[in-house]
């Protein structure tokens, strides 16, 4: 079910409805601002163009078109799947502290070296983040080994920078690891999905994603981490952004 116009449409009415057969999988968990917002039209276009379309509120075509989807399994399913997708962003986004991410970023170019760490999975999250800070000619060292990161006081400076990542902190080792690097003058930055961890005791900077489980709950315990890939792409194009000035 897609929302078919009865009556003619501005460009700028058209534009809403366009958008709302795009998201419509995921129409219930859009405000009529979020689409005003994804059409670049006003609240009241959008609200004008819903009433065209035969529905008399918002309420009514967010039902109508969610039920639809309902009695199609397949789709359902992928409506849902798409849900916990677009929650994530939207809730990591929420979360992110832009004046924190300006200062990392600042810290970053500051830095001698660059640390980072992470554990499992994670890894490559680290890995995919130094690779486009190296472009950037950063001096970056990825360690995912856990005795490492034990040993993070044998090597970490007072002018280097460690950059922790982890869904939950489930791993010692980063924390531990953290810690170590703090003790010998090294500035820390943690970036993580669950407040409230150690992490957040040895930091100079937290910042914070968000993640759901994934289903089914098979290899290293099934936990997004889009959250955290969010983080690190802001960090980065903010920093590339700001050398494209720059030059």
């Amino acid at each position: 079910m897609e929302c078919t116009p009865q009556k003619p449409l501005t460009d700028s009415e058209r534009a809403a409805i366009d958008y709302i057969n795009k998201q419509r999988y995921i129409i219930n968990l859009l405000s009529i601002e979020d689409i005003a917002a994804g059409a670049f039209v006003s609240n009241a276009t959008v609200s004008r163009a819903i009433r065209k379309c035969g529905f008399s509120s918002f309420s009514e075509m967010k039902y109508r078109l969610s039920e639809e989807a309902k009695d199609n399994a397949e789709t359902y399913e992928m409506n849902r799947v798409l849900s916990k997708s677009y929650t994530e962003c939207v809730e990591t986004i929420k979360r992110i502290d832009i004046p924190s991410v300006i200062k990392v970023a600042q810290m970053i170019r500051e830095a001698s070296l660059v640390y980072l760490i992470a554990n499992g999975i994670t890894s490559l999250i680290a890995n995919e983040f130094a690779i486009q800070l190296q472009c950037q000619k950063i001096r970056v060292c990825v360690i995912s080994d856990s005795v490492m990161m034990r040993k993070m006081d044998l090597f970490a400076t007072e002018d280097d920078l460690v950059f922790a990542i982890s869904v939950k902190n489930s791993a010692p080792e980063v924390a531990i690891g953290a810690r170590l690097a703090r003790k010998k003058g090294a500035k820390v930055v943690s970036c993580c999905c669950t407040p409230g961890t150690e992490l957040d005791e040895v930091s100079d900077i937290m910042l914070y994603g968000y993640s759901q489980p994934i289903y089914p709950n098979l290899l290293f315990g099934g936990a997004s981490r889009l959250g955290l890939m969010i983080i690190t792409r802001t960090i980065v194009e903010y920093m590339a952004s700001e050398n494209d000035e720059n030059d």
